[in-house]
């Protein structure tokens, strides 16, 4: 209908993509889709199809609208979606349409930023268009910011009126919508009368569209709304209807508060809905559209007028669009193979098994494990299986040398995070010699000069001998640049775990602030992407590296892993001291008890699945809009290799450092030490 009446629409909403377009940050490629939605994410246009329609109006509708009107919805929208990034990191909203928002992608402090890009670039647009526009819009968005405010500080006060909501949607949803349609009015050249009216028209409007969207969230399912259902009552929004069942539903006023559970928010909808309030917010609505529609009378041609008013209906009266569904990646259990039939899956059993007796028999034979029950600590075993997780299509030989340089570090971790070392002196004497061997790989020439060590038995025992031969493994298969790397990512790592042993023999628990920042250290997030190098069969092109969406999955991945370790070894971190524990962490800072500090680590793992499931679910499509298209490239396949692969990742949790074996065993660690040491104890090197 809108076309039919109106035939440059659709091309002038194309010249209003173009200018949206143009956002962007300068001479960043990278950072395009940051402001810029791939395809199909500008929604529907509302407030620019408003703007056009409204020009059509009074400058006829046979023709393309002018540049300054295009220029005038473009600017609108610009400020529309400035303000979406801002209110989904206020209310940390993960979808935005049904496509994960921009912040849960990129991370809240990005979507600010680009919020605020987006508020400058549209201010540029009004400003060129004249004085009395920028004017016009800076009141508009004043009072829509302080409407804003007012429902935050409102938020979960049982007292908030009824005059109160109506003003808040009025500042919030409505000056916009009427911002759009007097913006248009103005580049049309009419007077101050028509204007007003078209002004009035989009306001009204934008308060139906705002009572409507409330009832939705009560009314609505998640998929049709593009978001969750129900959140406003969660979040301690209490719209119109809301507000009038408290005033007849006394069981509504108790329930509602902070912290809702799901099982109660969804009593307080039912109370919303059975109390008839939902049809008397809808009323509200069919007032405020009778009243938007009769500010047209007198306004353009009958046609025209008509046309206009048809939208206005169709906004009101079609449900938004479901969108794609997110995805989410499915957490395996310990057992999962990737294998994809009972037949493949045998035959991955069978190969790995192989694997891990030859891995046993290598524990062994360096001396690490003293007996075959060492070998086969739950700390220890498992490792063929943890190596076809995180390279599932590897051959015996691949498995076995990741499996080896795996087992050293775990070797390595557990030396200086073994419960028995109390002796600071040692813990730095301890990561010094194993810093001194991790300098002798570094200076060996091919392979068949690893002879050049002397004795490991004699020079650092079993562990520089597993060393040594781990790592003649994984050299053969990498490049010079990529060994010097690893083998400085792995000093790095080392002096993270000496600090962690020594806060945790003085007793040293960090601040909420530093936590994070120490975790991550101590848990070797370089050594994690330099091994996942080995199993990609390249390095990472320092372009994909380094861009921004690969540094956030990586960072939110490993927080996020590390923060559900915390929570699987608790008991014996608490045992042991653990410093960096987030659960020790949070009751140490903020006074919690022991079950309110799990119940927020756990939110907080929960979110992080969520955001990164989010991300790299959505991750290809913004690097193909970037890239102009292409769906080819090292970015695209490595994020889907990565995505393919999480659940393997995710898997590697079955590891227990703490257990013992069936008799009672486990590593003697106090051996190895001695053994690194025992050069320390003959030359004084300590010293």
């Amino acid at each position: 209908m809108t076309t039919q009446s109106f035939p440059a629409v659709e091309s002038d909403l194309g010249r209003v993509r173009e200018i949206l377009g143009l956002a962007g940050v300068p001479g960043r490629p990278d950072l395009a889709t940051l402001t810029r939605q791939p395809p199909g994410g500008h929604g529907r246009l509302i407030r620019p199809t408003l703007a056009l329609l409204s020009y059509y109006l009074l400058a006829g509708a046979d023709r393309a609208a002018g540049v300054r009107a295009v220029r005038a919805a473009a600017a609108v929208e610009l400020l529309h979606m400035a303000s979406l990034y801002h209110d989904d990191v206020i209310d940390d909203a993960r979808q935005r349409r049904g496509r994960p928002s921009v912040n849960s992608v990129w991370g809240a402090r990005m979507a600010v930023l680009a919020g605020d890009l987006l508020v400058v670039n549209g201010s540029r647009i009004l400003a060129e268009l004249g004085e009395r526009e920028v004017l016009i819009a800076a009141e508009a968005g004043e009072r829509a910011c302080a409407g804003v405010i007012a429902e935050t500080a409102d938020r979960f006060l049982l007292s908030r009126t009824e005059e109160a909501y109506l003003e808040v949607t009025g500042a919030k949803t409505a000056e916009l919508l009427s911002l759009a349609c007097r913006l248009s009015a103005m580049q049309a050249g009419r007077g101050p009368e028509e204007e007003d009216a078209l002004a009035r028209f989009g306001w009204h409007l934008g308060m139906a569209y705002q009572v409507r969207d409330d009832i939705l969230d009560l009314t609505a399912t998640a998929g049709s709304l593009g978001k969750p259902a129900n959140s406003d009552i969660v979040e301690g929004v209490y719209t119109l209807p809301v507000i009038r069942a408290l005033a007849r539903e006394p069981a509504l006023a108790r329930l509602l508060r902070r912290g809702l559970t799901a099982a109660e928010a969804e009593t307080a909808r039912r109370l919303v809905l059975s109390c008839g309030a939902v049809d008397e917010a809808r009323q509200v609505v069919d007032v405020h559209m009778e009243a938007a529609l009769g500010r047209l009378e007198g306004l353009g041609d009958p046609r025209s007028r008509d046309a206009l008013a048809g939208y206005a209906l169709s906004i009101m009266n079609t449900d938004r669009p479901a969108g794609p569904a997110p995805v989410t990646v499915p957490a395996p259990s310990p057992a999962s193979s990737p294998a994809s039939s009972p037949a493949l899956a045998g035959v991955a059993g069978q190969l790995r098994e192989r694997v891990q007796e030859r891995l046993d028999a290598w524990l062994l034979q360096t001396g690490l494990a003293a007996t075959p029950e060492e070998a086969r600590h739950p700390r220890w075993s498992g490792m063929a299986s943890a190596a076809a997780r995180l390279w599932p299509d590897a051959d015996a030989g691949q498995a076995e040398t990741l499996g080896r340089w795996m087992l050293v570090c775990y070797v390595l971790d557990d030396l200086l995070e073994d419960p028995e070392l109390t002796d600071p002196g040692e813990v730095v004497r301890l990561r010094h010699r194993l810093t001194v061997l991790i300098h002798e790989l570094g200076e060996l020439g091919e392979l068949g000069e690893l002879g050049q060590l002397g004795d490991a038995r004699e020079a650092g025992g079993a562990v520089a001998t597993a060393l040594a031969q781990a790592w003649a493994g994984i050299r053969a298969t990498q490049p010079p640049s990529w060994r010097a790397r690893a083998l400085d990512h792995l000093a790095e790592w080392l002096e993270a775990c000496e600090r962690e042993a020594c806060h945790r023999l003085s007793g040293f628990v960090p601040s909420l602030r530093d936590q994070l920042p120490l975790r991550l250290r101590s848990a070797g997030p370089d050594l994690a992407l330099d091994l996942f190098e080995v199993t990609y069969g390249r390095q990472i092109d320092p372009a994909v590296r380094d861009h921004p969406l690969f540094r956030r999955a990586l960072d939110l991945g490993l927080a996020t892993a590390l923060t559900e370790n915390d929570l699987r070894t608790l008991e014996q971190d608490e045992a042991i001291g653990a410093p960096y524990n987030l659960v020790r962490v949070l009751r140490h800072e903020t006074g919690r008890t022991r079950q309110e500090a799990i119940d927020e680590v756990t939110r907080q793992v929960e979110d992080g699945h969520a955001q990164l499931d989010a991300m790299l679910a959505s991750a290809p499509a913004f690097l193909r809009a970037a890239a102009g298209g292409t769906a080819s490239g090292p970015d695209f396949g490595l994020m889907h290799l990565i995505q393919e692969r999480l659940p393997g990742w995710r898997g590697l949790h079955g590891t227990d450092r703490y257990s013992r074996t069936a008799t009672g065993g486990g590593p003697d660690l106090a051996r190895l030490r001695r053994e690194l040491l025992l050069e320390y104890a003959e030359t004084g090197a300590a010293r």
